[in-house]
C-alpha cells in the first residue's frame, strides 16, 4: 500500500474531494486525519476507514482562523510528533460579475479561503514535515487557476495565486525532502456541483460537450491522482501544476 506508515492530512474532508481522497489514503495504508470545521461529518468519514480496518481521525479545523489552526496543529504535533502528507482541499466561489462590479467585501472573502488560508495551513505544516525527514503537500487549486474565469476575477486571481504559492515553496523547501504540488480539477461530479447541475441542466450540457470525452470527472478520479502525489511513487515530482479535466484546458 503506497501512503502505509504516513500520517497524512485532509483539509476540508467533511464533503466532496476531500472526503473521498481521506477514503482513499486509507485504503493505501495511510493514518488519516480528517479535518475541517464540520468534524461531524468528518467523524463519519473516519469511521468509514476504521470500519475497512484503517486508521483514522477526526479534527475540528477552520483554515480562516488561526487560533484554530494553531489548536489543531497543536493537536496533531502532541498525537503523531510528525506529519508526511497534507492534502488542502480548500476553496469556494461567493458569486460572479464583471471585475467592476465585484465586490471588494467578496474579493477579500474569496481570498481569504482560496489563498490565504492555504498559506497559513503550510506555515503549520512544513515544520511537522521537517520534523519528519520530509513530506509532500498537495493544494487544490481549479482549471480557474490555470486560464481566465468569465466574470469571476476573484477567484480566479485566487486559484491562479495558488498555484504561485505552490511553485514558490517547492523551491523553497526542496532540500527538506518536502514536495509541493497543485491540482487543477475541472467539473466534477460533487455533491456541490450535482446540485447546481440540477438547477442549470442545459449550461452543463453545454459544458460537458467541450469536454474531450464528453464527460465530468468523478472524485475517485481526483483521489487517485492526489493519493498518487502524496506517495513516494511521485518522489521526483515537485512544482508541478497538474490538470484534473480529461484534457479540457490542452488546447
Amino acid at each position: 500500500m503506497k501512503l502505509e506508515n504516513k500520517v497524512c492530512l485532509v483539509v476540508g474532508a467533511s464533503s466532496g474531494m476531500g472526503r473521498k481522497t481521506a477514503i482513499e489514503a486509507g485504503a493505501q495504508g495511510a493514518t488519516v486525519i480528517l479535518a475541517a470545521r464540520r468534524v461531524d461529518a468528518c467523524e463519519d468519514a473516519a469511521q468509514v476507514i476504521r470500519d475497512a480496518g484503517g486508521t483514522a481521525d477526526a479534527l475540528s479545523m477552520d483554515g480562516t482562523d488561526r487560533g484554530s489552526l494553531e489548536q489543531a496543529f497543536k493537536t496533531i504535533d502532541d498525537k503523531f510528533g510528525r506529519l508526511d502528507c497534507a492534502f488542502n482541499n480548500l476553496g469556494s466561489a461567493f458569486g460572479d460579475s464583471p471585475l467592476h462590479e465585484t465586490p471588494v467585501d467578496r474579493w477579500t472573502d474569496t481570498l481569504a479561503v482560496n489563498l490565504t488560508a492555504v498559506f497559513s495551513l503550510m506555515q503549520f505544516e512544513v515544520p511537522l514535515m521537517k520534523k519528519a525527514g520530509g513530506g509532500s503537500i498537495v493544494n487544490n487549486s481549479s482549471t480557474g487557476g490555470i486560464r481566465g474565469v468569465k466574470n469571476m476575477a476573484d477567484y480566479a486571481a485566487a486559484k491562479w495565486g495558488l498555484v504561485g504559492l505552490t511553485k514558490s515553496a517547492a523551491l523553497d523547501y526542496g532540500d527538506d525532502n518536502i514536495r509541493v504540488n497543485v491540482i487543477a480539477p475541472g467539473i466534477i461530479n460533487t455533491e456541490k456541483s450535482e446540485k447546481i447541475q440540477a438547477a442549470m441542466p442545459e449550461l452543463f450540457e453545454q459544458l460537458r460537450d467541450q469536454i474531450p470525452g464528453k464527460r465530468f470527472g468523478e472524485m475517485q478520479d481526483v483521489a487517485n491522482v492526489v493519493t498518487w502525489l502524496l506517495s513516494d511513487d511521485a518522489r521526483y515530482v515537485s512544482g508541478a501544476v497538474l490538470p484534473v479535466d480529461a484534457g479540457k484546458t490542452a488546447g
